[in-house]
């Protein structure tokens, strides 16, 4: 059985650390506190599973659960 390296080893990768994934949950209440860009895991307080692919990927509507932190 061939490795990965064997197997994709001459493809060109997509670099996905250039997307800026769940934008909408930037300031989001229940947005995931893990991490610097804890916001942008596909997992939150709301939706401990998985995000619907829309939030992820910045398509569509805003999330209905979104809340945004109290300005002072």
């Amino acid at each position: 059985m061939k490795t990965l390296f064997e197997r994709y080893g001459d493809e060109l990768l997509s670099d996905n650390t250039k997307n800026e994934y769940c934008k909408q949950c930037k300031d989001c209440l229940w947005r995931n506190l893990r991490g610097r860009d804890g916001y942008q895991k596909a997992t939150c307080e709301i939706y401990p599973d998985l995000k619907p692919l829309q939030i992820i990927k910045n398509e569509g509507e805003e999330c209905e659960y979104k809340e945004v932190y109290p300005k002072k």
